[in-house]
């Protein structure tokens, strides 16, 4: 166990603080020194630290540095000149993630002192406190007091109370309790809470500190980001050294206001921000106080814009999954200004057309023309499916109940402003399809109503990515290389292009040689999307390069309707 030790002072002249680890004389007024806060309002004496306060001010405080957080002891001996109360008391900070004793912060501390005369440990969030051990009532009721307080915590996070007042022999146990709400610890000291006739009449003298160092390898994270058209405030988890910060919006320097903790960083501008466009905001620097620095970040800072029906449309659906698959729901943002999913309901309905089961989703910015993909586990997704960026997911820990067979997706506002809603039936995917499990239903495009089954050439869903079911308008099969070259691999493949005005074709396409042999089936009876290309590398169906001489391709496409394409090709593979 690393021991750190700090004597502030003892009761003896102030030139004989001895710092136990090391036997190193320090002198009292140095060690004073070392100390931050209400400076002004104490003085060292040659037997103790004083308070000395003015009149008028009713709580001074001092704090320094400190990481010892692990299995730690802490010590304070206090004398005060009449008996404590609700309005005169002392709080002795065994931890806290800010030097600001009087305002938020999270830590520990110790009370000597309240209405009832007691000796307390509490917990401190923010600004509210839950007491965790109280000695008995009237433990400190005396003229004048001279107590010592010890506090000792295990790595685990026991904690254990103890004091010795008025000259007792021994330390009297005054409770124990489990807490490892804090982990960390970045400054202790000491606040005196007095009224005008007290204020000279605390002193301080043998605090110290043993036990294991704190040690922070955890870079701090963005929590939160709050807009308005004013400000920007960004929350942190835990305190940044904010002398280090460099702020750029749009490119151009701005410079933030921290709160006393510096946890939280609001950014005032002098021109209200105009909703729907995209702004810029660089953040670098952001290091914590044990110097662990959290990546450069860029983030795009929009004024979301109000939400109306058909903004956003609910593109795919994968309601009967493959086996160790989940349902997952794709919307697309088709308005040409940016949104917030945050507070919007996915949800189904019930019979009589009410929402069911709705599943609130998270705050979620998205751009025009953006996908968004809405499941419960994006690997689940994407061992099926070719997903091509990660960030398009939006996970949920559940989604609404969607049949197999049937059923209905609704997204709406909170106040059930339906924004878009499906209803959907397995008998839309294609009639030719033989089974239906692993087959995503898409839109035929964004502002149609029309839906198809997701292609073969697609692993039969898109999910985040362009439909490959999407209406192109015309029909043309062609080649866009004619000539195969073995040698340059992947790039030197025979490329066949194609694109339908409607989805829902089914291809076979094969390589001839001359006498009229099937050298390879490039595409068998297969569900194709309205566009896409089929390669041919040179290889038989058996992997056996070809011979270099010319070879015939033909391509045939039906559909449930009848419509037949047929198209014929002529290519060469050569060196």
């Amino acid at each position: 166990m690393r021991l750190f030790y700090l004597f502030v002072f003892l009761f003896v002249s102030s030139s004989a603080v001895l710092c136990a680890s090391t036997g190193s004389q320090y002198d009292g007024n140095k060690m004073f020194k070392l100390w931050s806060g209400e400076r002004d309002n104490f003085i060292l004496t040659d037997s103790a630290l004083q308070l000395q306060a003015p009149q008028e001010s009713r709580k001074s405080y001092l704090f320094t540095s400190s990481s010892v957080f692990g299995e730690a002891e802490w010590q304070l001996r206090l004398r005060l000149g009449f008996n404590p109360s609700g309005s005169n008391y002392v709080r002795f900070y065994l931890s806290s993630n800010s030097p600001d004793l009087k305002g938020n912060l999270e830590g520990y501390f110790v009370q000597i002192g309240n209405a009832s005369d007691q000796i307390l440990l509490y917990r401190q969030n923010g600004t509210s406190v839950r007491k965790l051990v109280a000695s008995e009532a009237r433990r400190l009721d005396s003229d004048s007091l001279d107590v010592e307080i010890r506090v000792n915590r295990t790595s685990s996070g026991e904690w254990t109370l103890a004091s010795k007042v008025n000259g007792e022999a021994s330390f009297s146990k005054e409770g124990t309790a489990k807490d490892e709400t804090f982990t960390s610890c970045y400054f202790m000291g000491i606040l005196c809470n007095y009224t005008a006739t007290r204020r000279t009449q605390f002193y301080f003298d043998h605090l110290s500190v043993q036990g294991e160092e704190f040690r922070d390898d955890t870079p701090p994270t963005l929590r939160e980001v709050e807009k308005s058209d004013t400000c920007v405030c960004l929350s942190f988890s835990e305190r940044i050294d904010s002398q280090r910060v460099s702020l750029y919006f749009d490119g151009d320097p701005i410079v933030g206001i921290w709160n006393a903790n510096a946890t939280q960083l609001t950014l005032v501008f002098d021109q209200p921000l105009q909703r729907g466009v995209l702004h810029r905001l660089s953040l670098q620097g952001i290091v914590d106080m044990a110097g662990n620095e959290l990546i450069d970040t860029l983030l795009d800072v929009v004024l979301e814009e109000p939400l109306k029906h058909g903004d956003l449309v609910i593109n795919e659906l994968l309601f009967h999954p493959y086996e160790g698959g989940v349902d997952y729901v794709e919307l697309y943002n088709r308005s040409g200004k940016y949104v917030n999913l945050g507070g919007l309901l996915l949800a189904s309905y019930k019979s009589d057309s009410f929402l069911y089961a709705a599943k609130r989703l998270p705050d979620r910015m998205l751009a025009p023309e953006e996908y968004v993909v809405i499941t419960t586990d994006s690997n689940a997704v994407c061992q099926f499916y070719d997903c091509q960026a990660s960030g398009v997911f939006l996970i949920l820990d559940k989604l609404p109940a969607y049949g197999n067979t049937k059923g209905s997706v609704v997204l709406a506002t909170r106040d059930s402003l339906v924004i878009d809603d499906f209803r959907y039936q397995e008998s839309m995917h294609d009639d030719l399809l033989k089974g239906k499990a692993g087959v995503a239903l898409e839109r035929v495009s964004p502002d149609s109503d029309d839906w198809a089954s997701a292609s073969a050439t697609s692993n039969y869903g898109t999910p985040g990515y362009r439909n490959s079911s999407v209406s192109n308008g015309l029909d043309e099969v062609k080649l866009d290389q004619e000539v195969c070259f073995p040698q340059r691999g992947e790039e030197g493949g025979i490329v066949l292009s194609y694109r339908f005005a409607q989805p829902g074709y089914y291809a076979y396409a094969s390589v001839f040689n001359l006498n009229g042999v099937c050298v390879r089936h490039l595409l068998q009876n297969q569900l194709l999307g309205t566009s896409g290309q089929v390669e041919w590398d040179g290889m038989s169906d058996s992997g056996v390069l070809q011979p270099i001489a010319p070879y015939i391709i033909l391509f045939e496409a039906h559909n449930a309707q009848g419509n037949l394409i047929r198209r014929k090709f002529v290519c060469v593979v050569s060196q």
